[in-house]
């Protein structure tokens, strides 16, 4: 192996050093002599190790003379136990496996590990947005334990750019699932995955970002699980997983829809579940909240919360829904909260707070009948996404037409019959018994007086 100029200094160093600095009573002081990947080489016990470090370049990693590391170094015995096969595994598995094993710009002894649990964030960065992956470190008097299932036999062992010890296992980058099982408090939820088989979607590769309930929620749920059956099960535990990783920092602040895996909505659709991102608290569908955020894995990002989640219907989310609250004033005053809590399917154009302030002095106008019948023009009957809408006119649930009009490259619009145009503001918010589609104006149809 090529050594750099600096290491060589440091070498030499090391030696005058060592054979130098002595008293008058003491014999020479031993230098640290070598990297960790010096001394490795040199041990026996770590030919498989050295081989896979050398493979995929983290030898040179690991050789670096001025770096501060901490390396959990697996043995031969531990790579017999663990069934990697060095000659069918990927390079680039391979190099995120041991990157794993790396804690970058810390020289852990055993004095800087507190007793307890302390997680340290590794050199894997494979996390959904480029993230370290943390390792878990648990200090019982003189035993360290590491993701909660491997020792650390040996160690440390001093290098001049940090220490290693030896470990008795390969600690595998933990998926979503993993990291639940370490976190001790998703019992329930782990099992109702296992009965439906969803814990091998969520070990393996993906994207994912689950509200994962505690079992202190689950405990306090009304929700009678021995009633579910299995498609019904899925349905739920879908219900708390989105298909994309969306970390703490990144939920948006105020209140925002996103979409779930659960296909329950009318026409298996995706439903919706809202989120409230405030300066003390992130919320979902306005009342569960999350207690604990950001236990990253593999395939995404786990954020624990208070309550099992409850799939809402096309009032709820008009109700919840800091920006439809007029909305919901009026259709409670029209007597029609009812009719949108049956089974539908409904599309809702659900006009905003800004929108019907804009047209206040209108509606102050209306008799009740004349409400209700502005209101139901906000409603076909069918579950109609926004990919569903085509070019003409519509039949609203007041019994009038009412335009969608799509031009090319342009965005669809509504069109009301005194040739009011009305933009969409966010669409497909999709509810258990149909889709709200918020929209920037207030729908009047022609009205009797």
């Amino acid at each position: 192996m090529i050594r750099s100029s600096t290491f060589l200094t440091l070498f030499l160093l090391s030696l005058v050093l060592g054979f130098t600095s002595c008293g008058d009573d003491d014999g020479p002081i031993v230098p640290v002599i070598g990297t960790i990947t010096d001394i490795l080489e040199g041990e026996s016990e770590f030919s498989n190790l050295v081989a896979a470090l050398q493979r995929t370049g983290q030898d040179q990693f690991l050789d670096g003379p001025t770096a501060r590391l901490t390396f959990f170094a697996p043995n031969d015995a531990a790579f017999a136990a663990a069934g990697i096969d060095l000659g069918t595994i990927s390079d680039t598995e391979l190099s995120n496996i041991l990157a794993y094993h790396i804690l970058v710009g810390q020289i852990l002894r055993d004095g800087d590990i507190p007793d307890g649990r302390t997680e340290y964030d590794t050199r894997n960065a494979t996390v959904p947005g480029g993230i370290s992956l943390p390792l878990t470190v648990d200090k019982d008097g003189s035993t360290l334990t590491l993701n909660g299932m491997t020792t650390v036999t040996a160690g440390p062992v001093e290098a001049v750019n940090g220490v290693y010890y030896t470990i008795d296992g390969i600690l595998m980058p933990p998926t979503l699932v993993d990291r639940a099982m370490l976190a001790g408090n998703f019992t329930t939820l782990l099992s109702l995955l296992e009965r439906v088989e969803l814990d091998e979607v969520l070990m393996d590769t993906g994207n994912y970002t689950i509200f994962a309930p505690t079992d202190a929620a689950f405990a306090a749920s009304s929700l009678d699980l021995s009633t579910l059956n299995d498609d019904e099960v899925t349905d739920l535990l879908l219900y708390h997983v989105l298909g994309t990783t969306i970390p703490a920092a990144s939920i948006p602040s105020g209140q925002s829809f996103q979409t779930t895996l659960s296909t329950a909505g009318p026409d298996d659709t995706r439903l919706s579940l809202l989120l409230g991102s405030y300066p003390d608290s992130v919320t979902v569908n306005g009342s569960a909240e999350v207690v604990a955020t950001d236990v990253y894995a593999t395939n995404g990002v786990i954020h624990a919360i208070d309550e099992v989640l409850e799939m809402q219907d096309l009032v709820d989310f008009v109700t919840k829904a800091e920006q439809t609250s007029s909305l919901a004033t009026a259709v409670t005053n029209a007597g029609l909260a009812g009719n949108l809590m049956t089974s539908g399917p409904f599309t809702v154009f659900a006009p905003t707070n800004a929108a019907f302030t804009a047209a206040a002095d209108t509606i102050a106008t209306f008799t009740g009948n004349q409400l209700q019948s502005v209101l139901l023009y906000h409603v076909l009957s069918g579950n109609v996404q926004s990919s569903d809408l085509v070019d003409g006119d519509v039949t609203t649930l007041n019994g009038q037409e009412l335009t969608v009009s799509i031009e090319e490259d342009t965005a669809p619009v509504l069109i009301t019959p005194d040739s009011t145009v009305v933009n969409f503001v966010t669409t497909d918010i999709q509810a258990t018994n149909g889709v709200i589609h918020l929209i920037n104006g207030v729908l009047l149809p022609e009205l009797e007086d």
